[in-house]
């Protein structure tokens, strides 16, 4: 497992509303449901090797990229302070071969805020089951107008009339 899926092994397992994570070198390719899919990967912002955001595209196996948007670590958590990093802006750096957090590693409490921050915006694009009309009725929404229409059309067709038994010669 190289640095980049661990890393992304640590958002995937604290989001919501994605599934079957599949990692492919520095990305990660989830399900959102029906055609749906997001692809996760860490990206520079005009620095070479200095990753310092993870960017999030929804695909629809049909219609290919539907939205993208970028995490950066600066909006989600701000400049960090440690003893051996003097504050800024975390970021994955690579030199030399070796990736690694530069000054500040996020710990898992950080994690689970991008987390939260990317399980938000991909509800947005997940697909959820039908709910069950008993469903709908304890929640207070109303049956759709076509649902409706279905219903009366099938109250109003016209009946076939019903057969009278014989019951034999009148007396």
């Amino acid at each position: 497992m190289n640095f980049y899926e661990q890393e992304l092994r640590r958002v995937v397992s604290a989001c919501g509303g994605i599934s079957n994570p599949v990692f492919a070198g520095r990305a990660c390719f989830a399900d959102l449901g029906g055609d749906n899919r997001v692809k996760l990967q860490f990206v520079t912002l005009g620095f070479a090797d200095h990753y310092e955001a993870l960017k999030a595209t929804v695909l629809n196996r049909a219609d290919g990229e539907v939205d993208a948007l970028l995490f950066r670590f600066a909006d989600v958590w701000g400049k960090k302070m440690d003893s051996s990093f003097n504050g800024g802006v975390p970021h994955i750096w690579t030199s030399s071969g070796k990736h690694d957090w530069y000054g500040y590693r996020p710990t898992d409490k950080d994690m689970q805020e991008l987390a939260g921050a990317v399980s938000g915006y991909v509800s947005v694009f997940a697909i959820q089951p039908p709910a069950r009309a008993q469903d709908r009725a304890k929640a207070g929404e109303k049956d759709s107008v076509v649902k409706k229409l279905r219903d009366a059309k099938k109250s109003s067709a016209p009946r076939k009339p019903q057969q009278q038994k014989d019951h034999g010669p009148e007396h």
